[in-house]
């Protein structure tokens, strides 16, 4: 490896430029799904405080005076079952969009030649070569 650079595919590639390209798309790409993921979270504790908020503390009434401190709490109304469900709603479809979208992303090609192999496998490959050696030596 080149020590002088701080480009990864400088010296290490047939093609640098191909490798390079890929690199800095790969970094966008982390960069931008780290960004979406942030937001969407953000968003989604936004909307779930606010039907914490509009749930617990919608329909409380406080008053207070020099002598007096009375709290009164009226039940929900029909009306603010849209509210309710729009607040818990929205969340709720961003996660899902969210965790679509990194599941259904393409997925870097892995060449099979290249993939690792099971320990298991690999001892099974080194036991028949060892044997076959073993074989041809007498």
């Amino acid at each position: 490896m080149t020590k002088s650079s701080d480009d990864l595919s400088l010296g290490e590639a047939d093609n640098a430029g191909l490798v390079s390209d890929y690199l800095r798309r790969e970094s966008w790409r982390f960069r931008w799904e780290k960004r979406l993921t942030s937001v969407t979270v953000a968003l989604v504790i936004i909307f779930y405080l606010a039907l914490l908020g509009f749930v617990f503390l919608g329909n409380m009434r406080i008053s207070a005076g020099m002598w007096y401190f009375f709290t009164s709490v009226k039940p929900h109304s029909t009306g603010d079952i849209p509210i309710i469900v729009a607040l818990s709603t929205v969340p709720t479809l961003l996660l899902i969009a969210l965790l679509r979208y990194f599941h259904q992303r393409p997925k870097p090609e892995q060449d099979d030649s290249q993939a690792p192999l099971p320990i298991s496998v690999e001892a099974a490959k080194e036991l028949i070569k060892a044997t076959r050696d073993a074989m041809k030596a007498p």
